[in-house]
């Protein structure tokens, strides 16, 4: 109902059975202080996991607990991990020059062009399709 994408979808199955099998009991019976203990000793310091991925996992015990459940649950005992900052490193011409002219296939060359040029997501350029494209704005619609 959601529209989520296939990719979430089956990231939130395999995440949930994946906790499932940790705490070795449905997830009903699960406690919040449980919860709290698997996302930061288990994922934090034990598993070493990024923020951004114990971030995912709270999203997904969100939504079970809260969707799936229909638990009420207080996010103020599992809350989200505030994140870094990233900068993200910007390629300079010769950089970028270097790296199109290593590709030999036409046709990948211009995927890879597209995606840099127009900074689509991988799902974003495996769904374009030729209707996609303005040819006289060289644009995505």
């Amino acid at each position: 109902m959601r529209n989520f994408s296939p990719y979430t979808y089956d990231f939130y199955i395999r995440k949930t059975r994946e906790m499932i099998k940790y705490f070795n009991k449905p997830f009903e019976e699960v406690t919040i202080d449980e919860l709290r203990d698997f996302l930061f000793k288990h994922l934090l310091l034990e598993r070493k996991v990024a923020d951004n991925t114990v971030n995912h996992y709270n999203s997904v015990i969100r939504f079970v607990e809260e969707v799936t459940l229909d638990k009420l649950i207080n996010k103020k005992q599992l809350p989200m991990r505030k994140l870094k900052k990233k900068v993200f490193k910007v390629l300079t011409r010769e950089e970028l020059s270097t790296f199109f002219n290593c590709v030999d296939s036409y046709k990948f060359k211009t995927i890879f062009m597209l995606v840099y040029g127009s900074g689509l997501r991988i799902g974003e350029v495996t769904n374009l399709h030729i209707s996609d494209i303005d040819s006289k704005s060289m644009r995505t619609v």
